[in-house]
């Protein structure tokens, strides 16, 4: 990420030394410190800086309400609470506040320096994503349906640039928070699903409703786990799955150009399943 200028305001010294430290870790230059609200509204008005990391506790006031006084004075400096406490209530007075994070003392390193990645490195971070998401889901497409079917499967590519796809007969669509947000859709015939789960739960007493849940757990796990893969290159992305949704019906189209995405089909001796992985870039949201 680029340069950026913080101001730490927190009324003990041994922390303010250890948010510092951390701070010049990540090339971010520390112009000031305080250690009261009536000095951290006058430097943070001085200064201007990108970042505060704002105490609860203060000499004479509280971190919460010195973030308003901050915020009336027309300041758009991200702030991040790090304070020994945290709790619901304070969480969401600190949200209404327009604090962009919390921590929690003791400070652990990895979890700030994450924060601070997605608070201001989100082109470098939707980069990685668009480096990176097609080959994550790829490989976690392709090994979960090795291992849930067996024998031989070919995944392919699909080159062509996607707006509208019409279903193939039932599909599950699964969302992707984080700091940039995306969906997955994976796409089959009813006949294909059904063969698949009949091979796995080696069940004739089933019902639609059966092989649609069945299908919606397949969905969870590929989208899992391409998301962990994604996770791992950096931990900035914070990319969490949301809940399954399974749509099916005649003439169904799937609407696929509002992420840039890309397609993998993989052919199975069932029949061929589709898969649409998209990302869009996030606004910077509290994380």
């Amino acid at each position: 990420m680029n340069k950026l200028r913080a101001i730490i305001v927190d009324d003990s010294s041994f922390s303010v030394a250890l948010i510092k430290n951390i701070l010049e870790k990540k090339n971010i230059e520390v112009v000031d410190t305080a250690m009261t609200v009536n000095d951290a509204v006058l430097i943070a008005k001085q200064h201007k800086p990108d970042l505060i990391t704002m105490d609860v506790t203060l000499l004479d006031g509280d971190g919460i309400e010195c973030t308003k006084l901050i915020r009336n004075e027309k300041v758009e400096s991200k702030v991040i609470i790090i304070s020994s406490m945290k709790d619901d209530e304070i969480i969401k007075m600190a949200k209404n506040a327009g604090v962009s994070g919390y921590l929690q003392k003791p400070i652990d390193e990895v979890e700030f320096h994450t924060l601070l990645d997605r608070l201001f490195a989100g082109d470098e971070l939707y980069e990685v994503l668009r480096n990176h998401f097609k080959a994550a889901f790829e490989e976690s497409f392709y090994t979960n349906i090795k291992r849930i079917i067996g024998g031989k499967v070919e995944i392919r590519s699909i080159s062509e640039d996607l707006v509208l796809r019409e279903s193939l007969g039932v599909s599950v669509a699964i969302g992707f928070n984080g700091r940039h947000s995306g969906r997955m859709l994976m796409d089959m015939k009813y006949e294909t699903l059904e063969c698949i789960f009949k091979k796995i739960c080696l069940n004739e007493n089933y019902t639609r409703e059966d092989v649609l849940a069945f299908f919606s757990e397949i969905g969870n796990i590929i989208a899992g786990n391409g998301a962990s893969l994604l996770n791992g290159l950096n931990r900035g992305l914070g990319i969490r799955v949301a809940p399954p949704t399974v749509f099916g019906g005649k003439d169904v189209m799937m609407s696929l150009g509002e992420f840039e995405n890309e397609s993998i089909e993989i052919g199975t001796k069932y029949g061929d399943i589709f898969l649409n992985i998209g990302f869009k870039k996030g606004d910077e949201t509290w994380m």
